[in-house]
């Protein structure tokens, strides 16, 4: 089966967000663990960072997952750092609201019109980073793609 990876390869250059709100995102991370990191330019709310993602499969079930980088038990996000949202804005999935060095998973069913909106929230007040971005076919091959395998464009 051919896997796709619909989030931008970040390593290609700085990932432009189709909306960013209270932050700057740019390339963070190494070849082999590649991410973005939302650079907080307010210290009373997290940074938000939404891609418009289109052409999905309608109908597919599919995984938004990425790791997040370190929190101390003292931070707090902007909501839930991960969030996928259909082009009419509802909830399709969300992961939870606290995490520190975690992969985090969003699972989804692609809706009629194929658009999602692959949503990132960040600590208040700190920069915060996600490495290893995904949003492919859900399956038991999600891990399939790691810095050396993330394909270079959209598919």
């Amino acid at each position: 089966m051919m896997r796709h990876n619909w989030f931008p390869n970040p390593m290609l250059g700085d990932p432009k967000p189709t909306r960013s709100l209270d932050c700057s995102v740019n390339q963070w991370g190494s070849p082999g663990s590649p991410g973005i990191i939302l650079r907080h330019s307010s210290d009373l709310i997290g940074g938000y960072a939404e891609w418009v993602v289109s052409g999905l499969p309608a109908g597919v079930r599919c995984a938004f997952v990425a790791s997040c980088g370190a929190a101390e038990a003292t931070d707090t996000f902007r909501g839930p750092l991960m969030e996928v949202r259909d082009s009419r804005s509802a909830t399709l999935g969300r992961s939870e609201n606290w995490a520190n060095n975690r992969r985090l998973r969003v699972g989804l069913t692609v809706p009629s019109d194929g658009v999602v909106r692959l949503i990132f929230r960040g600590r208040t007040g700190k920069d915060t980073a996600f490495y290893q971005i995904i949003c492919t076919e859900a399956g038991s091959d999600e891990s399939f793609f790691t810095g050396s395998t993330m394909p270079l464009n959209i598919n």
